[in-house]
């Protein structure tokens, strides 16, 4: 029993589609802090506004959300889900320089 090129074609494609869509989602936002807002436990970093949860991760100077500062540089993995940015993990970086690597 041979594939028929059509068959063959249109799995490749849905594949292809399958590991583009899982890529789009895994992002990261690199920049300085703006502002901070304890209450919606939220942070904003290039005008865009990042939730955290009780998952997020913290790193190198960072040990929780109460760390984080206004002015600070960050490499920040987000998550976008229901019209949302969720930080999965949260890195402090010295300066800008360092932001770049």
């Amino acid at each position: 029993m041979s594939i028929k090129p059509s068959i063959t074609r249109a799995f490749l494609l849905t594949a292809a589609l399958a590991l583009g869509t899982g890529a789009a989602f895994a992002e990261d936002i690199k920049g300085r802090i703006t502002s901070v807002d304890a209450t919606a436990k939220t942070f904003t970093v290039n005008s865009e506004v990042i939730y955290v949860t009780d998952k997020t991760d913290y790193e190198n100077d960072y040990k929780r959300f109460e760390d984080l500062c206004q002015g600070h540089y960050v490499e920040v993995d987000i998550d976008r889900r229901d019209g949302r940015l969720y930080a999965d993990d949260v890195e402090y970086k010295a300066s800008a320089k360092e932001n770049k690597q």
